[in-house]
């Protein structure tokens, strides 16, 4: 093709040249026209197929937003329902833990009691101090008291310590709680929101433009720390990732929730049973001090009963001596007049008999009267010697009766003090005074 001119006083081109310049002009003409129908055709299509995929898409998110948030209403109803259950258990624990303090406080006077009761009764002397069934049953109920109060002092330590698992279990249970509320509530008004642009007519094209990251919590607590982890109670809330490098799967968000709530399903377990333990506990003490303390308070009245028969026995036996002693006193009194009364017939017989040893000759002689005085003399002397014998055995008699009374004295003042000792003491002031462990 030969050259052309685009100035008036150029060149001229052929026949052939301009013909094949203008079919050329037309075949792109023609080629950009066809091309833009193909891409007004495709635009069309791609439109209405980009309102259709939009349409479902929206159409699906807010499915999948009803879907997440029936599942965030579901786990927080079971939420609540765990944690009010928690609360009622903390609540039935505390109380329980109460009662046990409270019987744990109150075994300190009958302890109290039972020891001065003790102390009391090694007062006692003589033969009273014996290892008696009082003596016995009072240290068995002190051993039963004390093991008691060790018993009910170790179980209110495990209600503490049961408590502060509850209280954890709880603590995890709310703030679970309000993880979801907070996340239904985001999830609630999300769904809501129109297809629109932001406020400065800029399309957003990425979370950045939206949410600055500032305004995103750093840091999310997780029962793992790294994929693979232990799910299990020793790695719970163990460790914390960020965000914005991993975000948990459905799995993991429902397995944190069930752990939270069988992890407080596991503590109100343990709570009942440790409840139901406590009480048991708490029965059987009050069981065994108040038998404990009806047997030795019944052995104590025994006891006494006892110690008086025998004082009244003494006093009696006291009496009789007394009475015997001053009959034995004048019985003696008798004897010395009765000895004193054959001074007389002795003293006159032997002067009969001297006076006639005086008889001259033949005339001093062993006649009847003779005999009669000699035999008079050995009366009387007999009858001295009788009469001395029976002095002796009275004043001998009279000696072990005034012994006895002493030693019934005796006997009497130390039965009069055990009896101030079991009765007045142990019994009257103490014992009647006691108040038994109540729940």
């Amino acid at each position: 093709m030969g050259t052309r001119s685009d100035s008036g006083g150029g060149a001229y081109t052929t026949p052939t040249e301009w013909k094949l310049w203008n079919q050329t002009k037309l075949s792109q003409s023609q080629f950009e026209r066809l091309t833009a129908e193909r891409l007004d055709a495709e635009s069309k299509r791609l439109r209405d197929d980009v309102g259709t995929r939009v349409t479902s898409s929206r159409r699906e998110v807010s499915q999948q937003f009803s879907t997440r948030i029936r599942d965030l209403q579901y786990w927080s109803t079971n939420l609540e329902s765990k944690t009010s259950e928690v609360g009622t258990e903390i609540d039935a624990l505390l109380q329980c833990q109460a009662q046990l303090q409270r019987m744990h406080h109150a075994c300190g006077d009958p302890i109290a009691v039972v020891e001065q009761c003790l102390q009391l009764r090694e007062r006692r002397s003589h033969v009273d101090r014996c290892l008696d069934e009082v003596q016995s049953s009072l240290h068995d109920e002190l051993r039963t008291l004390r093991q008691g109060e060790m018993v009910l002092g170790r179980t209110a330590i495990e209600a503490a310590e049961q408590i502060r698992l509850l209280r954890s279990a709880k603590f995890q249970l709310d703030r679970d709680l309000a993880d979801k509320s907070k996340a239904s509530e985001i999830d609630s008004t999300t769904v809501g929101l129109a297809d629109s642009v932001v406020g400065d007519g800029r399309t957003p094209r990425l979370l950045s433009d939206l949410v600055h990251s500032s305004q995103v919590n750093a840091t999310v607590h997780f029962p793992w720390s790294t994929p693979g982890a232990d799910l299990g109670g020793n790695d719970r809330n163990a460790g914390a990732i960020t965000k914005a490098n991993r975000q948990t799967t459905p799995t993991e968000w429902q397995s944190f929730t069930e752990r939270n709530i069988q992890e407080a399903s596991e503590q109100v377990h343990r709570s009942l049973q440790l409840r139901v333990t406590a009480m048991s506990v708490m029965q059987d003490i009050i069981r065994d001090t108040r038998s404990h303390a009806n047997q030795v308070d019944q052995l104590f009245h025994d006891v006494i009963d006892r110690t008086r028969k025998a004082l009244g026995a003494l006093k009696s036996e006291h009496s009789a001596v007394c009475q015997q002693i001053q009959e034995t006193e004048e019985t003696a009194s008798g004897l010395r007049a009765a000895i004193g009364a054959q001074d007389a017939p002795l003293g006159s017989a032997i002067q009969q008999l001297a006076r006639r040893t005086a008889r001259p000759n033949v005339e001093f002689c062993r006649d009847s009267v003779q005999n009669c005085l000699e035999t008079r003399v050995d009366v009387v002397r007999t009858s001295l010697r009788q009469l001395q014998e029976k002095l002796s055995q009275a004043e001998a008699s009279l000696r072990r009766l005034r012994q006895s009374k002493f030693d019934l004295e005796q006997e009497i003042a130390v039965k009069e003090a055990t009896l101030r000792i079991d009765a007045d003491h142990c019994m009257n002031a103490l014992r009647r005074n006691m108040v038994l462990p109540q729940p």
